[in-house]
């Protein structure tokens, strides 16, 4: 199996440090636990480099170059790719898992935006955290290894969201 090759986002600072970006780490999580080799090409996304800007005009990460020999952007696109041209191990969500903490973004904006410490909003946030917590006990996600190796390094992560926080 010849290597997929990867564009994903360089640590702020370092170009030569795996980013933060939740986009590509999801993509490397897929690889590494579907044993896809790939070679990874760091982008500083604060310098993009012309040949990069040619093959995702939008300057966005990640990218990936599988056998077909063609760019695909997008990490929705990305996924759905890889498993189907790498079906095994399959990483698809069984049905009956689907919806397992889909309610959590809606709950957490619910509780962030209650006046009132009695509307229940706390709790049915707690009631979706615990939720997803007893799933991923028994129906781990990804391999601890492929969580080690695709980790951005805590300073890196900080630096990259500074900017944003710090406006």
């Amino acid at each position: 199996m010849a290597a997929v090759e990867l564009c994903v986002k360089a640590a702020v600072g370092s170009p030569d440090v795996l980013g933060d970006c939740p986009f590509s780490q999801r993509v490397l999580l897929i690889l590494e636990d579907k044993n896809i080799p790939y070679d990874m090409k760091l982008i500083n996304l604060g310098d993009k480099p012309e040949w990069f800007l040619e093959i995702s005009p939008e300057g966005r990460v990640p990218v990936i170059k599988c056998e077909d020999g063609n760019w695909t952007p997008d990490s929705d696109v990305i996924t759905q790719l890889i498993e189907e041209q790498y079906p095994n191990p399959s990483l698809v969500t069984p049905p009956e898992y689907s919806a397992v903490g889909s309610k959590m973004f809606s709950s957490f904006a619910t509780f962030l935006k209650s006046k009132d410490p009695s509307d229940g909003s706390e709790q049915a946030l707690v009631n979706e955290v615990h939720a997803l917590d007893e799933h991923l006990k028994d129906h781990s996600l990804f391999s601890r290894d492929s969580f080690i190796k695709t980790m951005p390094v805590k300073e890196h992560l900080i630096a990259g969201w500074e900017r944003k926080v710090n406006a």
